[in-house]
């Protein structure tokens, strides 16, 4: 891993991002009655979250470049 990037420039950043998002929506009580209505959004919300961090390991074992600091 001799080549860099920008923190932006990772997917590994972007898929956390995403499930801390996702996360931190369901926290405060995100009203996604428009999305869906009972339990089902509850599931959705996890299953993205769910899905951004398991993207996540993969693309840091997929990665060849460094980031930056």
């Amino acid at each position: 891993m001799f080549e860099t990037k920008t923190i932006l420039a990772s997917r590994t950043v972007w898929a956390n991002l995403i499930g801390l998002a996702v996360l931190v929506l369901g926290l405060f009580g995100f009203d996604g009655t428009a999305l869906a209505t009972g339990s089902f959004e509850e599931a959705l919300v996890q299953l993205v979250a769910a899905a951004s961090f398991i993207a996540s390991t993969v693309f840091r074992i997929l990665a060849t470049k460094q980031i930056l600091n």
